[in-house]
């Protein structure tokens, strides 16, 4: 009996759903492999906690930024096939005012001295942000009761999609001067964007980190022909 080449799915952004979709309405053998960014949800599919040995291939919906995630994941088994599924990134339209970065590091040193940041970079950018002269209001997403351990960083709770005229309130009641935003696409994270295109504020913007060699899906139909290769 041939047995179908096993695929592990690393998850983490919202187009998990759609991919595992796809490879079910293909037929495929896969499972999930929960990284550090992944919030655990039901997926209907085996879950492992490392990639196992005879993976095949690997499909990549994790965080844009969760590049740990990634590499561990391709280190585990080199001779993988690799594919992405994502979003199309922002890109600068009338009325922005970004100044694009690569790294965390540049954000911050990018950020005048003294001005209100309104951050939405994740809890792993707290010390970088705390090295800031000046107040850091850093986005979550889930209420919990954990310090910033960092005075002049405080958390700013609310669920997501936001809509932009609510961004753009909380900014103002924030006094908010500069956003500092990740570049990870979509339309769910965008209205803080869009929020400080109406108001005139300054975005600083990070680009997402590089991505191995292989495909990105975007279909059904994509996702079948992939695996057709394997």
């Amino acid at each position: 009996m041939t047995t179908s080449p096993l695929i592990a799915v690393l998850p983490g952004a919202r187009e998990v759903h759609d991919a595992v979709a796809w490879l079910k309405a293909a037929d495929a053998r896969a499972c999930v492999v929960w990284g550090r960014e992944g919030e655990a949800v039901p997926l209907g599919l085996p879950e492992h906690a490392t990639v196992p040995a005879d993976t095949r291939a690997i499909l990549d919906v994790s965080h844009a930024f969760d590049v740990f995630t990634r590499i561990g994941a391709l280190a585990a088994v080199p001779q993988a096939a690799y594919a992405r599924v994502g979003r199309d990134l922002w890109v600068p339209g009338v009325g922005d005012n970004w100044q694009q970065v690569n790294t965390i590091e540049q954000a911050v040193a990018a950020l005048p001295s003294g001005v209100r940041v309104f951050a939405a970079t994740g809890r792993g950018s707290l010390s970088e942000l705390a090295r800031h002269p000046g107040r850091v209001f850093l986005r979550q997403l889930n209420t919990h009761r954990e310090p910033t351990g960092f005075g002049n960083c405080e958390f700013v709770f609310g669920p997501a999609p936001l809509d932009a005229a609510g961004e753009a309130d909380l900014l103002k009641r924030l006094e908010i001067d500069v956003v500092l935003a990740r570049n990870i696409g979509g339309p769910d994270a965008f209205p803080k964007v869009r929020a400080a295109r109406d108001l005139g504020l300054p975005v600083v913007m990070l680009r997402p980190p590089g991505l191995p060699s292989g495909p990105r899906l975007r279909s059904a139909e994509q996702m079948a022909d992939w695996l057709k290769t394997l």
